[in-house]
């Protein structure tokens, strides 16, 4: 049996990242999101920036996920990092969004809910 040789489907190794990259978008559900992934992945600290995200507790992402959601435009956030340590996030939208929940937290009276526009 052992000169019996069998065929099976060996893939060459990709040479190059962009081949791997190809081969992977080709097996890709969604090709368009894989390729965005790889996309921002290229950019300086951005893969240390996701591992130390991932890395926090989820209670941490949860709220830098919430304050993302109410900024809408992540381009006007500003941030501040203190002498002790302490990062400050800031996004007028966001303290926009979170005055008028505070508003309408108070002066919710009755059953029928306020319009916030």
């Amino acid at each position: 049996m052992d000169h019996i040789r069998r065929r099976t489907a060996v893939r060459p190794k990709p040479k190059t990242a962009h081949e791997l990259l190809m081969r992977t978008l080709a097996g890709c559900d969604k090709p368009a999101e894989a390729l965005e992934i790889y996309y921002w992945s290229r950019e300086p600290g951005f893969l240390e920036i996701i591992r130390a995200i991932a890395m926090m507790p989820e209670a941490t992402r949860s709220v830098i996920e919430a304050f993302s959601a109410l900024a809408h435009d992540q381009a006007t956030v500003t941030a501040r990092l203190d002498s002790r340590g302490v990062l400050t996030l800031a996004s007028v939208q966001a303290a926009k969004t979170v005055a008028l929940a505070q508003y309408a937290a108070a002066n919710d009276t009755d059953d029928v809910p306020l319009r916030l526009n």
